[in-house]
């Protein structure tokens, strides 16, 4: 395997370090990030087999976020008027 050598900075580093695992190298790590993106279809039925329990207090979790941001949404769009 052909390899070369780049220089980056230490934050640089340290965020790269950040996603790599023990068992990785950082060229792993590189190339994951900069794989091609997948379409959002490729993600269809990925929840297929999660517990009812589960995908109801996902449903719950979802709804009352979506609340807050509705009402967030109508107190800055009524600031405006």
């Amino acid at each position: 395997m052909v390899t070369k050598n780049i220089a980056i900075t230490e934050e640089a580093y340290g965020l790269l370090a950040r996603h790599k695992h023990p068992d990785e190298s950082f060229s792993e790590v590189i190339k994951e990030h900069f794989k091609k993106k997948r379409h959002l279809l490729d993600y269809a039925g990925a929840w297929a087999d999660m517990p009812e329990k589960e995908w109801k207090a996902l449903q719950k979790a979802m709804g009352e976020s979506r609340k807050g941001l509705n009402q967030s949404f109508k107190r800055r769009s009524e600031a405006l008027r």
